[in-house]
């Protein structure tokens, strides 16, 4: 069941954070780090460290209110994909653990406190939208092998989002249109491309160093349109783009990127559904 969570940390200072600092400190709580490859599966309420779709998703951290004692309070948020993963990340955020993130260590302030949850049979109930607005928070890519692109075009985002469905929870799983059906466009869109340098762990070390990737991911706000589809293809990507509000959008979501919330916007004047 998708959940996100929230965990109050006290900054030492105002430097900003790199996206990707919480990642090495989340895959810590939550991963298990003995896996046999990418393709293996973990079991139910376990995160292999080497899957091809974590069960989690992290970031940004973001600016708090003050705390009682005047300092400066960040909220980091945790979604996960597998509510088996909660009492990691409760045991995990334990008023007072030290953490690092970046080049400073921040004082955990209380334990991961859930703010949302959603089954996967409600994450698929259409409201009978044929358009759906979405603000990419952080920088969103999509990767095919060594390449990334700072678009997602709804094709590549439908197939991401669907797979990790199908991976979790595969009885509701949508069912995607046939890949020459090109059903959903994007009808607007409003954002700039930014490049990140990625962060990764490197085997053997303590702390992560980045590792030479710069990956370019969109920013901004996109409208995707599903005016001529079928009524099973406009509901199958609307509970996709609910996903996505949980498990992020795109590749390297376990570093921050792809973090999308939904935003209003207009329906399309004439719809001309077909009955499936």
């Amino acid at each position: 069941m998708p959940s996100r969570w929230d965990i109050p940390l006290v900054a030492p200072g105002h430097a900003p954070l790199p996206l990707t600092a919480p990642h090495a400190v989340v895959s810590g709580w939550l991963d298990d780090r003995e896996q046999p490859g990418a393709e293996a599966e973990a079991a139910p309420g376990r995160s292999g460290h080497a899957e091809q779709a974590r069960r989690w998703a992290c970031g940004p951290v973001q600016a708090g209110p003050l705390s009682a004692d005047g300092s400066q309070l960040l909220v980091l948020t945790v979604r996960l994909l597998d509510d088996g993963l909660s009492g990691r990340l409760h045991e995990a955020t334990r008023p007072g653990t030290m953490v690092r993130l970046g080049s400073g260590y921040y004082e955990i302030r209380g334990h991961a406190e859930r703010t949302a949850q959603v089954s996967w049979t409600d994450l698929a109930r259409w409201d009978g939208s044929r358009a759906w607005q979405v603000r990419f928070v952080t920088p969103a890519c999509a990767r095919q092998r060594n390449r990334t692109s700072p678009l997602l075009a709804p094709g590549s985002l439908a197939r991401s989002l669907a797979g990790r469905w199908r991976r979790l929870a595969p009885e509701t799983a949508p069912v995607l249109p046939a890949e020459r059906d090109q059903t959903v466009w994007i009808s607007d869109l409003d954002g700039r491309s930014e490049t990140v340098n990625l962060v990764r762990l490197r085997r053997g070390e303590g702390r992560p160093r980045p590792c030479g990737e710069i990956v370019s991911g969109f920013a901004g706000r996109i409208r995707y349109v599903c005016d001529q589809g079928t009524d099973a293809e406009a509901g199958g990507f609307a509970a996709l783009l609910a996903l996505a509000s949980f498990a992020g959008a795109g590749s390297h979501t376990a570093y921050g990127f792809g973090v999308v919330t939904p935003e209003p916007t207009w329906q399309p004047p004439t719809v001309r559904a077909t009955v499936t």
